[in-house]
């Protein structure tokens, strides 16, 4: 029977580099992230034949597409593969001794313009689809819109990258923004965190490497939120409310003044509000044998902890591979539920 093993292939600039590059490989990680983040990946080389900062070393701004294959990883006899996406190189570091060259890319380049272009403008009669359409097609990216969509009568863009407007807006919405493989996503995490988990972290498993678990009960637990907004004519004063309570918690209210337009909206943000506030309530991170089935945005039950069980979202993951093995660290927050 053949080998547990994780391979590594990578096409550079068009090309499969992935023989080329192994004898030189001492390990890969891709970090798979969330909430308006890049992706990244780190690939570090020896070179101590002084190839790689000679005439082979990588430029700025070169492709990069990479794969983890895992070969009968879980199962005797199977090939599942982690499509990490495409990369463009952001930066190369040296050390020694040993001498070791590591080339870091990211999904986006740091120096995009939808990330290093500064704009004032005003969205006026628009949806957040229409939004992200256009700022997408100006960064030269797809897009994926996997939400209900959201009309604005006016939204102001001050002084604010494409991409810090963009994530804000949608953060206020309780959406998430993700930009992977030259593609713009926006998606509701609540459906995510609604379907089935993918595994089942147990402690005591043989599979586990490391784990920390933290739990705040100071600032980060509200058991509702209210929106208010008043406006004040010659005529009248006018005050529009809308609260959003969670389901089965005790505990303080959040409170927030926002400009609303009817109560619904004010009811909208305030469950929205709400979600980004408790999101930190508890947290945790934890470190496996590699795992192809985890990344960022499936859900993963957890158990075997006491009162850190549950069902968890995952906000990030980073696999790292290298000599035919591999780890996956997980960031986690639990599932809120509502």
């Amino acid at each position: 029977m053949d080998p547990r093993r994780a391979e590594i292939k990578l096409i550079y600039k068009g090309v499969n580099i992935s023989r080329d590059i192994a004898p030189f490989l001492s390990s890969l990680t891709y970090t798979d992230n969330g909430n308006g983040n890049a992706d990244d990946l780190s690939i570090t080389l020896d070179d101590r034949d002084n190839k790689w900062r000679g005439a082979w070393i990588p430029k700025k701004g070169d492709d990069i597409k990479v794969e983890i294959v895992y070969h009968n990883w879980l199962k005797p006899n199977t090939k599942n593969v982690v499509k990490c996406g495409t990369f463009e190189v952001d930066g190369l570091s040296f050390k020694g001794p040993p001498d070791e060259l590591t080339i870091q890319a990211l999904s986006y380049p740091g120096n995009s313009s939808i990330k290093g272009e500064r704009r004032t403008k005003s969205w006026e009669k628009v949806t957040l689809k229409q939004i992200a359409s256009r700022i997408a097609a100006a960064a030269g990216y797809k897009l994926m819109f996997s939400t209900d969509d959201i009309s604005y009568d006016r939204l102001d863009q001050t002084e604010e990258t494409d991409l810090s407007f963009l994530s804000s807006t949608c953060d206020k919405e309780g959406l998430s923004l993700k930009i992977t493989n030259k593609t713009l996503v926006v998606f509701d995490d609540r459906y995510f965190e609604s379907q089935k988990a993918v595994a089942t972290i147990k402690r005591g498993s043989g599979n586990i490497i490391s784990y920390s678990f933290d739990l705040q009960t100071i600032g980060s637990t509200y058991a509702s939120c209210q929106v208010s907004y008043t406006t004040t004519t010659k005529k009248k004063k006018r005050t529009i409310k809308g609260t959003f309570h969670a389901p089965g918690i005790k505990g303080p209210v959040l409170k927030i003044n926002e400009r609303v337009a009817s109560e619904a909206e004010a009811i909208r943000k305030a469950r929205n509000a709400l979600r980004n506030k408790n999101k930190e309530a508890q947290r945790g991170s934890i470190t496996l044998m590699g795992d192809y089935r985890l990344a960022q945005g499936v859900t993963v039950n957890v158990a075997g902890f006491g009162g850190f069980d549950g069902k968890y979202y995952v906000e990030s993951a980073k696999h790292t591979a290298g000599g035919g093995n591999a780890t996956t660290q997980i960031e986690l927050r639990k599932v809120l539920g509502y």
